[in-house]
């Protein structure tokens, strides 16, 4: 036993080159239980002029809309026109190579007066907050595509502060990923300090409206074109919660637009500590509530909605995610940005291709040995009016009777007049 034991690592020790981290676990210990696949969605299929070759788009997620990155081609099954097709491998692309397709990312920054307290790693809420942002802003730079960006800072005016207040001028402060007036007003809001009061709903409402706007181009591509219509995000990051009298009632109306607006994903991020580890630091013996502030066994500035924010999050598809370190608030965004832009491609030559012809593809995903696939949606889309139209037997065949009338028509024709000729010069 002992032998069989040393020659099986010896065996994966050798095979270490060829095998991805995830397939030496795998081997090396099978019980393993790894984050699975639990939903596939076709976001995109795309067709070309020029060729008959088919582009799909898909997007493949575990729990809690979480991104699964790292599938390879063999995780993945084509269905077309209800019969399985092999692709070449070189025609996946993993979500690193596939360019991304266009987003309109609105980052909502809270600068409540809470955001100048220490986090658990002692840099200020801010500091951390915006350093979070650069770096979510650089990584989408180097994904490439047409990614535009919006840092829109919110926060309730009070007693010897102006606030922030939320409007369609505030929003509509797009630059694209990377550009360098992005960073010049991350270096503006760090020199700044916040004093506002928070207000989560109302500036959220207003981004979601702004987005909806079925007038502006940019976010409603009209149907008669072939661009593909844009990905809409909001990140709302906060370390509170809605302080109104009426939250219940804001809360319901914000609910109800969310899920009217069923284009637009929100990505919402609490920074601070959780409702059980306020109970854990001021000995409440359970979650700390938003009545322990009224009663004050917990400061004001401390308490942050964790369930609010989820909420948000559920009701678009979106990812929630909560930490008092600022450099977990920076790898939350770049789970967000994985989300929003993380998508597998896969192209492939139709087969019977004719012009204007119907078909339908489907993708299933198997994500480790023996598991039951997932499949997707089943898609439908039309090759392109223009273009070859025909299969290339009969495009050759075509090409074979055109010589022929050609030869027949005119180069026969030709010949005998020369010949005429000829003859008619001899004769005389």
């Amino acid at each position: 036993m002992k032998t069989n034991i040393t020659v099986l690592f010896t065996t994966i020790v050798s095979s270490i080159p060829k095998l991805s981290l995830t397939s030496l676990l795998l081997v090396a210990f099978p019980d393993i239980c790894l984050a699975q696949v639990k939903n596939v969605e076709i976001t995109a299929t795309e067709t070309s002029n020029a060729n008959e070759r088919v582009t799909v788009r898909v997007k493949a997620t575990q729990d809690g809309d979480r991104p699964a990155l790292d599938l390879t081609e063999d995780n993945f099954r084509l269905t077309v026109d209800r019969e399985p097709l092999e692709f070449n491998p070189n025609d996946w692309k993993s979500p690193e190579e596939s360019v991304p397709p266009p987003a309109w990312i609105v980052v909502l920054l809270d600068m409540s007066g809470s955001m100048n307290a220490l986090d658990s790693t002692g840099v200020s809420r801010l500091q951390g907050a915006i350093e979070a942002v650069r770096e979510f802003n650089n990584q989408a730079a180097k994904r490439g595509g047409n990614t535009q960006v919006a840092i829109v800072p919110f926060g309730e005016p009070g007693a010897n502060c102006q606030g922030y207040p939320i409007n369609d001028s505030t929003i509509d402060s797009f630059f694209p990923a990377g550009d360098f007036k992005l960073d010049n007003y991350l270096d503006f809001l760090a020199n700044s300090s916040p004093c506002a009061s928070t207000n989560l709903y109302e500036p959220l409402g207003q981004t979601i409206r702004f987005l909806t706007n079925s007038e502006d181009p940019r976010f409603a591509v009209p149907e008669n074109t072939n661009d593909p219509q844009p990905r809409l995000a909001v990140i709302l990051l906060s370390d509170g919660y809605h302080n109104a009298p009426n939250e219940q009632a804001d809360f319901d109306r914000l609910l109800k637009q969310l899920q009217r607006a069923d284009n637009i994903t929100v990505h919402t991020l609490g920074y601070g500590l959780t409702a059980t580890q306020l109970g854990q630091k001021y000995k409440l013996g359970r979650p700390a509530t938003k009545g322990d502030i009224n009663a004050g066994k917990v400061p004001e500035d401390e308490f942050v909605d964790e369930a609010r924010l989820a909420e948000i999050a559920k009701s678009t598809g979106g990812i929630s995610e909560f930490s008092g370190r600022a450099d977990d608030i920076a790898n939350s965004l770049n789970l967000f940005l994985n989300s929003l832009l993380g998508e597998y491609e896969i192209s492939y030559i139709q087969p019977n291709a004719e012009r204007g012809s119907r078909h339908t593809v489907q993708v299933e995903v198997v994500d480790r040995p023996n598991a039951e696939p997932v499949s997707s949606q089943t898609e439908e889309y039309i090759m392109p009016a223009f273009g070859r139209s025909v299969p290339l037997s009969v495009r050759l065949w075509m090409l074979v009777i055109t010589i022929i009338i050609l030869g027949l028509g005119g180069i026969l024709p030709f010949y005998f007049w020369g010949q005429h000729l000829k003859q008619e010069a001899m004769d005389s």
